[in-house]
C-alpha cells in the first residue's frame, strides 16, 4: 500500500528509525522523527548519517518522478535544479533542523561525526564522494547512464557524453547545530587520472559517527574499459596512495583492524578481485598502511565487481 501517497490523500514523509539490539538478542526499532516531503519531491536516498547524537538525513540531485507506482526506477533522474539539503534529527527527542546547499549528488556517505569549533558551538561534519558538478546535467534517466550496455559500449565515451561521472570530488559539509549555518569544503583531488570516478568508501568501523582520518575507495576509469583500482585517502593530511592491476576489478574495500590495534588504519583491506583474464575471482587481502598486496586466495565463485561489502567480527 502506498499509504495515500500516489493518490494524494496523505502527504510522504522520510521515517526514521533507530534500531537496538536487547541482551537476549532481539531487535527493537524506535521512532526517531520524521522528515515531511514537500511538493512530492522525491529524492533518492541511498544512506544515512549518524552520530552519537544525530542522524543526518540527505536529499540530493537524485530524484524520482512517480510517473509509475510499479516501476519506479524509470523516474530515476538528476537536476541541477534540485537543492541539496541536510536534515538533522535528534536522537533524543525527534527535534529537526535543516540545512540548505547548492545542488549536489552522491550515493555513499564515507562518515560523520560532532566536534566543537574555535567559538565552542556543536558541529556536525559530514563527508561524502560528490560529482563534481551537476551543472549542465543531462535531466536523463540514471540507470541508462550506468546500465552494462553503456559500461561495455567501446564507442561510448563518457568525458565526450557525460564528462559528470568521470570526475568526482570529496566534500565535507560542516553544520552549526546552534546557529543554522552550513558551510562546505572541496577536498583537492588526491589522484590520478583526474577524470576517475571515486566511489564506495569504507572506513575503520570504530570510527564510524567520530572523527577519522582514513577512507578507502573502489575508482572507476570508465574510458578505460571501466580500469578499476583501490585508494586509500588522508582526510587529515590531504594525502593518498592508490593501487591497480590490469585487468584486475575489485569490489567495494572493506577494512578490518588487527585485534589489539591502536593506530586508526592498523589492519587489512580486504575485496573480491574479478581478474577478467581467467574469468575467475580471488580475494585480495592488502595491508592498510600501504595497500601492499599481503594474501590472494582463491574463491569458489564469480563475485561481481560492483556489489557492497562488510566485515563483521567473529565476537559480534
Amino acid at each position: 500500500m502506498d499509504g495515500g501517497v500516489f493518490s494524494g490523500v496523505k502527504k510522504p514523509a522520510y521515517h526514521l528509525y533507530r534500531y537496538t539490539e536487547t541482551e537476549s538478542g532481539d531487535v527493537l526499532a524506535n521512532f526517531v522523527g520524521e522528515v515531511p516531503i514537500e511538493g512530492m519531491d522525491i529524492r533518492g536516498i541511498h544512506s544515512l548519517g549518524a552520530t552519537e547524537n544525530y542522524a543526518i538525513l540527505p536529499r540530493f540531485a537524485l530524484y524520482f518522478e512517480l510517473s509509475d507506482p510499479v516501476e519506479i526506477g524509470t523516474g530515476a533522474k538528476i537536476s541541477p535544479d534540485k537543492d541539496t539539503f541536510f536534515d538533522v534529527v535528534s536522537l533524543a527527542d525527534g527535534k529537526r533542523t535543516q540545512f540548505k546547499f547548492p545542488s549536489h549528488n552522491s550515493m555513499h556517505i564515507i562518515n560523520s561525526f560532532e566536534r566543537k569549533n574555535e567559538a565552542g558551538q556543536t558541529e556536525v561534519v559530514i563527508d561524502w564522494p560528490t560529482i563534481d558538478t551537476v551543472e549542465g546535467i543531462r535531466n536523463s534517466n540514471i540507470f541508462e547512464l550506468l546500465n552494462r550496455e553503456t559500461l561495455t559500449d567501446p564507442n561510448y565515451s563518457y568525458q565526450e557524453h557525460f564528462p559528470h561521472y568521470s570526475k568526482f570530488t570529496l566534500r565535507r559539509f560542516i553544520l552549526n547545530m546552534e546557529t543554522g549555518e552550513g558551510t562546505q569544503y572541496d577536498y583537492p583531488r588526491m589522484w590520478t587520472p583526474d577524470a576517475i570516478e571515486v566511489e564506495f568508501p569504507y572506513i575503520n568501523d570504530n570510527y564510524r559517527g567520530l572523527p577519522y582520518c582514513y577512507a578507502y575507495f573502489q575508482t572507476w576509469n570508465h574510458d578505460a574499459h571501466n580500469a578499476m583500482g583501490l585508494l586509500k585517502v588522508d582526510m587529515c593530511k590531504e594525502t593518498s596512495i592508490g593501487w591497480e592491476r590490469k585487468n584486475k576489478f575489485p569490489v567495494e574495500p572493506v577494512f578490518a583492524a588487527r585485534p589489539g590495534a591502536q593506530d586508526e588504519d592498523d589492519g587489512v583491506v580486504l575485496a573480491p578481485v574479478f581478474d577478467a583474464d581467467t574469468g575467475k575471482s580471488e580475494l585480495y587481502v592488502w595491508d592498510a598502511k600501504s595497500l601492499e598486496i599481503i594474501a590472494i586466495v582463491n574463491t569458489p565463485i564469480v563475485v561481481p565487481y560492483s556489489l557492497h561489502g562488510t566485515w563483521i567480527p567473529e565476537d559480534q
